[in-house]
C-alpha cells in the first residue's frame, strides 16, 4: 500500500479544485480517437488516484481496467463510480509490475504518475510493462509535469490549502543531483469540534527531460513517440509546464 495518499486522499479533489478534468479527459478522449481506439475499446488507466478522468472516460463508453497503489484513493475512486452507476474495474497494484491477463487497446497514466518513478531503471520497467500491456499498435498516453515545471515552479516553495475542516502545509526542496523535488506535506483534519489531527507525508517526484524519456519508450520498444504541449497538438514550448506523450506498439510482425 503507498502511504504517500494515505492522509492526501481525503483532501485530494480539495486541493486539485483548479485542474480542468472535463477537459482534460476530452482531450485524452480525441487522442485515443486519433489513433483509432475510439468508445468502446479497453483501456488500461495507471495511477488512476481519485478517479477525476476514470469516469469522464467511463461514461464516454470506454472499458477501464484502473490501477493504483494507494487504497484510500481507490476508496474514493469506487465511491464516485458507484454514486455515477458507472462500471470501472479497479486494482491496487504497482503500475510497474501491473499485468492485463488480456492486452489493451490502450493505455493511459496522467497528472504525475510517471514523475513519481525516480530512476531509469524503475521508468524502463514501466515502459516495458505498459508495453507488454497493449495490443499490436495499441496506444500509451501519458504526461508529466516538465522539469522546467519541477525545477523553476515547485522547487524550493512553499504553499498551503486552508479549508473549512482540513489544512495543508507544502514545503518543496529542489535537488539537482538526484533531480528530484521533495514535498513535505503537513495536514491538519479536523476530527470533532476544535480538534485537529496531524497527519505527515513526503512525496518525491523525478524531472524527467523531453528526450530521456523518448529514448526509453523507443528502448522498450515502442515505434512511434510524439510530444505536446499540454492539451494541445504543438510542439512543447521550452517553458511547457507539462509535456503529453503518445507512444504506438509496433505491429507484430516489426518486433
Amino acid at each position: 500500500m503507498n502511504k504517500q495518499y494515505s492522509a492526501l486522499a481525503r483532501l485530494y479533489d480539495d486541493l486539485m479544485y483548479d485542474v480542468p478534468y472535463e477537459e482534460w479527459s476530452r482531450y485524452i478522449i480525441e487522442l485515443l480517437i486519433g489513433e483509432n481506439a475510439g468508445p468502446g475499446a479497453e483501456v488500461l488507466e495507471y495511477a488512476c488516484g481519485t478517479g477525476n478522468l476514470t469516469l469522464p472516460l467511463a461514461r464516454a463508453g470506454y472499458h477501464i481496467t484502473a490501477v493504483d497503489a494507494s487504497e484510500e484513493m481507490l476508496f474514493c475512486a469506487q465511491e464516485k463510480t458507484r454514486r455515477n452507476a458507472l462500471q470501472v474495474n479497479y486494482a491496487c497494484g504497482d503500475m510497474c509490475c501491473f499485468r492485463l491477463n488480456k492486452p489493451a487497446r490502450a493505455a493511459v497514466c496522467a497528472c504525475d504518475g510517471v514523475n513519481y518513478l525516480l530512476t531509469e531503471a524503475e521508468l524502463q520497467r514501466f515502459f516495458e510493462q505498459a508495453y507488454a500491456n497493449l495490443q499490436a499498435r495499441g496506444v500509451f498516453l501519458f504526461d508529466i509535469s516538465s522539469a522546467y515545471k519541477l525545477r523553476h515552479i515547485l522547487g524550493n516553495e512553499f504553499y498551503y490549502d486552508d479549508g473549512e475542516d482540513e489544512t495543508c502545509f507544502w514545503q518543496n526542496r529542489f535537488n539537482e543531483k538526484s533531480k528530484t523535488v521533495r514535498m513535505e506535506l503537513t495536514i491538519f483534519i479536523r476530527r470533532d469540534g476544535a480538534s485537529y489531527e496531524r497527519q505527515d507525508e513526503t512525496h518525491v517526484q523525478r524531472a524527467w527531460e523531453r528526450a530521456e524519456i523518448e529514448r526509453m519508450l523507443r528502448d522498450a520498444g515502442f515505434a512511434e513517440v510524439t510530444a505536446y504541449g499540454f492539451l494541445s497538438g504543438n510542439e512543447p514550448e521550452r517553458k511547457e509546464e507539462r509535456i503529453q506523450f503518445c507512444a504506438v506498439k509496433k505491429e507484430t510482425n516489426d518486433e
